[in-house]
């Protein structure tokens, strides 16, 4: 798999990401300045409430564009088979049963799962469950995760 065209289309995920919540954090302010919600009286909370909606949403906006700066900025490793699995690592696992399960490890986005060609693969960061499991290992090491034991067999 090409992991150039991975990064462009999660980078392209997290600017749609990021395009949506920077609207509905221009909604969100307009909608906490709008006259129509200065309190009447002490029990009326619209407009504090989108105040808040408005925050939230712009710390959200925030970290997509940290996330977006990690993955422009972040070096794609060559991954051989006596590597260590690391950040950008492109990691095959296989089921018990033959099921093959792609991975990325990246620096953000964990979760995000990408089309490409006939693979899903998803991407997770090293401080997840999975990410901290499979950080340090090497091609052929067999690792135990929530949905069952994997053998790492391939690594790019």
């Amino acid at each position: 798999m090409d992991k150039k065209q991975l990064v462009v289309q999660v980078i392209s995920q997290l600017q749609a990401d990021l395009d949506t919540n920077i609207a509905a954090a221009n909604k969100a302010r307009e909608d906490a300045t709008h006259e129509e919600n200065v309190a009447e009286n002490k029990y009326d909370t619209l407009g504090l409430e989108a105040s808040y909606l408005a925050h939230g949403q712009s710390r959200r906006v925030e970290a997509l564009e940290i996330e977006i700066a990690a993955y422009r900025s972040m070096l794609l490793r060559d991954f051989t088979e006596d590597s260590v699995v690391g950040l950008s690592a492109l990691v095959t696992l296989e089921a018990e049963d033959g099921t093959l399960k792609y991975l990325f490890i990246g620096p953000a986005g964990g979760g995000i799962q990408i089309k490409y060609k006939s693979y899903t693969v998803i991407f997770i960061t090293p401080e997840a469950p999975i990410g901290k499991v499979l950080m340090g290992r090497y091609s052929g090491d067999v690792v135990m995760l929530p949905q069952g034991e994997f053998e790492i067999t391939d690594l790019c």
